[in-house]
């Protein structure tokens, strides 16, 4: 159908417009021919660029925008203050988070690790960044370039010259792999280097592992189990589009810790490397989903990470790694973790699996630095129970597997191997200190392990690579945040960090912390920790008395970022906090003790710690009390409301993220093992009454105190039906109280501004009813 201008035209007989039209119409035929074209060859050229976002290396992007005048340091920004602040959580979270230590590969001189910086000094972003520092020297240097949202992560010195990395450098601010190369005098480097992107998947890279010959790597991307990396993208944003949300399960989980579970699983992809002529690593051939086909995660959720759960052999010619089963709903209550391994010189290489015998967790597979065919890895022998004793297996494909240490009752919570495959180094929670062991001639039957740490928090060992008596690693304590160490001697034990010492100058903290012990529940030994007010004892002062989750936790001699003793202790409050029966750094029975008795031993053990610390420190002001636990922590707050032989002792209660009504957790909860082993090893369908026992919601009738109720709303494990549970029971009753709801924090607040005023609210509310 013609216009009616078109056809007022024509009916005018103008000629002229007419020869208008008519080359008005071959334009359009024009067009329309180009537009076809354009139509065909689009597909072909996206085929084309997506078959070149899967290789590797990629020209390197622009760099996100660097902004050099809106970045400070918390060193600067306290070095320019002229007065004392006393200690608070927003000093807490300004400072520096020190991590990953690792030495100069060939001679050990230098040392790079991760900084996390947050925006000074409103806390308005962070970035995570690759710092350098000399030991002969202690120059120091920020390799990569601190831009607010960009986090670079588990790093890889390669050699001398080349470090392989994550970061969400990428320009579509995807967690990718980077190279950092370094020039031969890093010290005299006077601004930043930029990294060269390896790879550009449309998924983010979660994990990264390298072999030491640097001829392999592993990483992880979730993917659909039967889908690859670009399929599983091109899914995803069809359902994107798509404006539909509807979930549809048919097993579980649904949903675990803070997400949904939504099919995508982390798969280990492997991929030999080489350098091309500019000495950049590209990948030689497409990547090979280990997985590829199975419905399960390795590493496993939500805390698992490939530097624990993955390793490459000595030749890097074999790899193992840890997978849970997911395949079936059994998953919710089976603790069942396996390591497999792969011989990659194999045409077509599968996961073999190593530990399928034990129905239990065996987890962490660390290949020996001098034997493919050894390996050590943790293991647990009590199916569904997640606290059992972690144990160390040394397993020789030619032999039966070996225990170490098998009368030792301590729970191995990571081994490291010496450079020379003698010697294994173990990181073990004992007496609430995280402390180091030295275990040398590991087979030989007389060995006994040797304590090199025993105070404070030691973490995340790195050996030298010409000594294998000397490490680096992470130290804390509840009086100082992390910093990396040098061990050397007993006798050389040295800090080579300082980026937080003039924050710590310019804020006023208790120097003292101190265990205390007492006899508890079935007239046992008891231990608990003791702050002082950071104005000292002579004065009245109130308590704020904290209860730990788990059960099967304890109360460490640790810096936090969330429970800190400091931001307590700084206001003015006595923090007294016990590690009663079920805690898990004093020996294996100690810590099951409380199955099937978890509302008993620990409340006796609480009863009889308030007593002691009011009689050992008569500064405390028994009348001015204050409650505060979070998770299990939290149900004891609940327990104690309504059993008045307690509850009458405290002022107040906070309850974070607590448990209120057990039978109803044995239901929503997603990790089902933690209630049926602690009720028993039962079901809340086959034994109520073991839910009922010890369930607060049966004794709402006898709660008076004031109570405090917070809750994340992306909690999954104590779901938030259980706080609005009890913050209904509270105000039905007409008992003052109060409901803080984070809806996108998960079991932890993590956010910074919401911990903030998580601190402001609970410390506002327990002043209150202590002054």
């Amino acid at each position: 159908m013609l216009s009616p201008g078109t056809e007022y035209l024509l009916n005018n007989g103008d000629r002229h417009a007419s020869s208008k039209l008519k080359t008005k119409t071959y334009c359009w035929f024009i067009f329309v021919f180009l537009l076809g074209a354009v139509v065909v060859l689009i597909p072909a050229l996206i085929i084309i660029l997506r078959k070149a976002k899967c290789s590797g290396p990629v020209p390197p992007p622009a760099p996100p925008a660097w902004n050099g005048s809106d970045y400070l340091s918390n060193s600067d920004y306290y070095k320019q203050l002229t007065t004392i602040h006393d200690f608070s959580q927003i000093h807490n979270l300004r400072l520096d988070r020190l991590s990953s230590p690792r030495f100069h590969p060939i001679n050990g001189k230098t040392i790079i690790y991760l900084r996390k910086q947050y925006h000074m000094p409103d806390l308005n972003g962070s970035s995570t960044t690759l710092h350098w520092i000399d030991l002969e020297t202690n120059k120091t240097v920020q390799l990569t370039r601190p831009i607010w949202g960009i986090n670079d992560q588990q790093f890889y010195w390669i050699d001398s010259k080349t470090i392989l990395f994550l970061s969400n450098r990428a320009e579509s601010s995807l967690n990718q792999i980077f190279q950092l190369n370094l020039p031969d005098d890093v010290s005299a480097i006077g601004n930043f280097l930029d990294p060269i992107q390896i790879t550009n998947y449309p998924l983010d890279i979660d994990n990264l592992v390298v072999n030491r010959q640097a001829t392999r790597l592993a990483f992880s991307c979730q993917v659909y189990s039967n889908l690859t990396i670009q399929t599983t993208a091109d899914r995803q944003a069809t359902e994107k589009a798509s404006g539909s949300l509807v979930y549809k399960f048919d097993k579980l989980f649904i949903r675990h810790w803070d997400e949904f579970m939504l099919g995508p699983r982390h798969h280990p992809f492997i991929v030999s490397i080489e350098r091309d002529a500019k000495k950049i690593f590209r990948f030689k051939s497409p990547p090979t989903d280990v997985l590829f086909g199975i419905d399960s995660d390795s590493p496993t959720r939500p805390f698992g990470d490939a530097k624990s759960q993955w390793s490459f052999s000595a030749s890097g010619n074999k790899f193992a790694f840890t997978r849970q089963h997911d395949e079936t709903s059994a998953v919710a209550w089976s603790t069942n973790l396996d390591i497999f391994t792969v011989d990659l010189s194999t045409t077509n290489p599968q996961p073999i699996c190593i530990t399928c015998e034990n129905l239990a967790a065996d987890t962490d597979p660390s290949y020996s630095p001098i034997d493919d065919e050894i390996l050590v890895y943790r293991a647990q022998s009590v199916p569904g129970y997640e606290s059992d004793q972690f144990k160390v297996k040394f397993y020789n494909s030619s032999n039966e597997t070996i225990t170490l240490l098998n009368t030792w009752d301590r729970s191995i919570q990571v081994a490291t191997w010496s450079n020379d495959g003698q010697t294994l180094f173990f990181e073990i929670g004992e007496e609430a200190r995280n402390v180091i062991y030295k275990f040398s001639n590991i087979l030989s039957s007389t060995s006994i392990p040797i304590r090199l740490m025993s105070n404070g928090s030691s973490h995340d060992i790195n050996i030298h690579p010409t000594s294998n008596e000397t490490f680096a690693f992470t130290y804390e304590s509840i009086t100082q945040p992390a910093n990396i160490y040098v061990y050397a001697s007993p006798t050389s034990i040295q800090p080579v960090t300082g980026h937080n010492n003039n924050l710590l100058a310019k804020v006023k903290m208790s120097t003292v912390s101190e265990t205390f012990d007492f006899i508890g529940s079935n007239n046992e030994t008891v231990w608990g920790w003791h702050v002082p007010p950071v104005n000292g004892t002579a004065e009245k002062a109130p308590l704020a008395f904290l209860i730990h989750g788990g059960p099967q936790n304890s109360w460490y001699d640790a810096w936090s970022y969330r429970w800190n003793f400091q931001a307590f202790s700084s206001q003015g409050y006595a923090v007294i906090a016990i590690n009663f029966h079920g805690s898990d750094s004093y020996g294996q029975n100690f810590t099951d003790s409380i199955t099937g008795h978890y509302g008993t031993l620990p409340y006796e053990d609480l009863q009889l710690g308030l007593t002691a610390a009011l009689n050992n420190y008569k500064y405390i002001d028994g009348n001015r009390t204050a409650a505060l636990g979070a998770s299990y922590g939290g149900f004891m707050i609940n327990w104690i409301a309504g059993h008045q032989d307690m509850s009458q002792r405290f002022k107040t209660l906070v309850c974070h993220d607590g448990l209120f009504d057990m039978r109803g957790m044995a239901y929503s909860t997603e990790e089902l093992w933690f209630s049926e082993h602690d009720a028993g090893g039962v079901t809340p369908y086959d034994h109520p009454n073991a839910f009922e026992e010890f369930n607060p919601v049966n004794h709402v009738v006898n709660w008076t105190q004031p109570m405090l109720i917070i809750h994340g709303g992306r909690d999954y494990r104590v779901p938030d039906t259980q706080g609005i549970g009890a913050f209904t029971a509270l105000q039905r009753r007409g008992i003052p109280s109060r409901m803080l709801y984070l809806p996108n924090e998960n079991h932890w607040t993590i956010n910074p501004f919401n911990s903030l005023i998580w601190y402001q609210e609970v410390l506002d509310w327990i002043h209150y009813w202590t002054q």
